[in-house]
């Protein structure tokens, strides 16, 4: 088979069309690769049309005009990013992209969107039949390609964001840069962003230029993901990653008439260092042939497996040249280094210098200087908390429709309780109360803190740093269940919520899905955030980890075909809970208590229903001991008394959710 790609490469190649045979494979490639992630979504998810299992979204949409695919630069660009977290926060994303990917070797990447498509392959009436009043529409380049859609968000009465997120009037915008289109959006935009300082001033003069109406230009530059690229996680160092006495990274796009080459040969001087590229390098070979044997071309990589090699390197880099292009960039990869702790070396660029751990120099002798002391990490955690995507993404929300920003008068909103276990988890629980606090204006939540005979000082943390703040109540025992029956008993709300300690708050709307299902679906005996399934012996077997998109299908908001809920991020009325008599203390002090509770609830006649939708994050596996052979052994025994219980009770709620 390599020998006859040979021959036809040889032959193509010798008549100048070799390229063209090498797009022509690439679009065939790109459409049976989406065509598949389509087909594994649907088989593994399940999902069927009317599907009486599954709760819809209907009423949120967002449409998303892209220069490339979410997949392009392993799905790491601003549009994938925003993507991504609207789905998050329970809106339907439609994806229409205007360039294809060119790159090589694209590792697959499963897309979290409803509806990811070329522009060329997108009819006018497809997403006519979608749109309706107040979807937004947001375009990302003023390219011909995407008037007749923004003809149609106009017609349709839907928000219309434009963001101007590079320099199209260089080498950039060679390929899509229409000014009569960037005239139309800026006329009918409801919302104008700039991700750069210098793109804010360019774009304030397109708005003196094209509208007759004073419009404001918002400054929001590019953001992180830091559920993924979060230091404090454990990761594997990657196969391919080469490690020296010192270790730089860099990572996204290598082909750019901005990239300072110079820069990688000088640092690659010194014989002791590793200098690691991630990147499509398909079309600069003639550079790879010629850097030294210290610098490491490894392709591209997926988004989500970049933190593991920030992980292991000492020091990340911006090597661009300053100038029209890099000038007016927002690099959305500092922000990445930053979260992960790390030094970050970089050229005189005009929007990052006072960045967290960020040295600016344009000379490499400043870089070398860097490189070769000692030098102590300053705190970052506040920045990137300021400069998440979802910080980014809710203020979009608060100035497309600042009414919204402001509702608090729901029978749920001012009327829930929030209880968390502590057991010596004070190097996690502050985070988890601090976020509860900073996200509480919206909700007037009370937060109940339930310490489980704590021994690590956190209980005295938690007196002395919250006193009033929260409400810390003292278990005598350490239990999960005794310690939740105690948290709902000092409650004074008619719904409670359970979180786990390791568990953090993302943003400012994070309860308002969870709310919507329970006001809209009477059937709703609780929600939750994680979920599992049974096998042939009544134990609890799969979980929703262990599937793509955590077993959340992109279309719908939540599903009841899973055989259990867990308590972390869940949520029922304290009537119900008091119907039920609560969790089961025999149960203590941890394991299937939870996974109890849930069938209690639908033997009660009430569902249960599992989401993703719910604006918290989770650091896995700091409240347990899991995988020692003591927690091996009480999930064992409390296995036997569950399945002993519910054999009894009612089996078929074991039998009928068996995966």
């Amino acid at each position: 088979m390599k020998d006859m790609i040979k021959k036809v490469k040889s032959y193509y190649e010798y008549h100048g069309l070799w390229k063209t045979l090498k797009a022509i494979f690439r679009k065939i490639f790109h459409i049976k690769s989406m065509s598949l992630t389509n087909k594994m979504k649907n088989f593994d998810l399940n999902i069927e049309e009317n599907d009486d299992n599954v709760i819809l979204k209907n009423n949120k949409n967002i449409f998303i005009f892209a220069t490339v695919p979410y997949f392009d630069v392993g799905g790491g660009q601003r549009s994938a990013q925003l993507a991504k977290i609207y789905n998050k926060m329970g809106y339907n994303i439609f994806y229409i992209y205007a360039f294809e990917c060119s790159e090589e070797n694209v590792p697959f990447i499963s897309i979290p969107v409803s509806y990811h498509k070329y522009i060329e392959n997108v009819s006018y009436e497809e997403i006519d039949m979608y749109a309706k009043e107040n979807d937004i529409f947001l375009f990302e380049a003023p390219t011909k390609a995407f008037n007749k859609f923004l003809a149609l968000a106009k017609l349709k009465k839907c928000k219309i964001i434009y963001e101007n997120i590079d320099n199209w009037e260089t080498s950039l915008g060679s390929m899509l840069f229409d000014r009569e289109t960037l005239k139309n959006m800026i006329r009918e935009a409801d919302m104008i962003v700039a991700t750069a300082q210098k793109l804010v001033e360019q774009t304030q003069n397109y708005v003196k230029s094209y509208s007759d109406i004073k419009k404001d230009v918002y400054y929001l530059p590019n953001a992180v993901d830091d559920e993924l690229f979060d230091p404090r996680k454990n990761y594997e160092k990657p196969d391919d990653l080469i490690l020296d006495k010192k270790n730089i990274l860099y990572y996204g796009s290598l082909w750019g008439e901005w990239f300072d080459w110079e820069i990688i040969k000088s640092l690659a001087k010194d014989k002791n260092t590793s200098i690691t590229l991630i990147g499509d390098y398909s079309g600069i070979k003639n550079i790879v042939e010629e850097m030294p044997e210290n610098v490491h071309f490894l392709g591209v990589k997926k988004q989500t497996d970049l933190p593991s090699y920030l992980s292991y390197i000492d020091f990340a880099i911006l090597p661009f040249k300053p100038g029209a292009i890099s000038d007016y960039v927002s690099p959305l990869k500092i922000f990445e280094y930053i979260s992960m702790g790390k030094i970050v070396l970089t050229t005189e660029l005009p929007d990052i210098q006072k960045y967290p751990n960020v040295y600016a120099s344009n000379d490499i002798k400043d870089w070398n200087k860097i490189i070769n002391n000692k030098n102590e990490i300053g705190e970052w955690d506040s920045f990137v908390s300021k400069n998440n995507w979802y910080a980014r993404c809710t203020e979009i929300l608060d100035l497309l429709f600042p009414e919204n920003s402001k509702k608090t008068n729901e029978k749920i909103y001012n009327n829930l309780s929030i209880i968390v276990l502590n057991y010596n988890n004070k190097q996690v629980i502050t985070r988890c109360i601090d976020t509860l606090l900073m996200y509480n204006k919206r909700y007037k939540y009370e937060i109940i803190i339930v310490d489980n005979q704590s021994s690590d000082g956190s209980y005295e943390l938690l007196e002395k740093k919250y006193e009033n703040k929260i409400k810390l109540v003292r278990n005598k025992k350490n239990g999960c269940s005794s310690g939740r029956n105690l948290g709902v008993e000092n409650s004074t709300k008619e719904y409670v919520m359970f979180l786990d300690s390791d568990q953090w708050i993302l943003n400012k709307y994070w309860l308002d899905n969870y709310i919507n299902m329970i006001l809209n679906n009477k059937n709703i005996g609780a929600i939750a955030w994680n979920a599992g399934w049974f096998n042939n012996e009544g134990r609890a077997y799969k979980v929703v980890d262990g599937f793509d998109f955590r077993y959340m299908d992109p279309n719908i908001l939540a599903r009841k075909d899973i055989g259990y809920l867990a308590t972390c991020g869940f949520i029922m009325e304290k009537h119900l809970f008091e119907k039920i008599k609560g969790f089961d203390i025999n149960y203590d002090p941890t394991c299937y208590e939870d996974t109890d509770l849930s069938l209690k609830i639908r033997n009660s006649g009430k569902e249960i229903y599992y989401s993703t939708y719910l604006g918290v994050g989770h650091l896995p596996h700091q409240t347990t001991k899991s995988g020692t052979a003591e927690h091996t052994k009480l999930i064992n025994e409390k296995a036997d008394y569950f399945y002993t219980k519910w054999s009894k009770e009612n089996k078929k709620l074991l039998e009928n959710y068996i995966k």
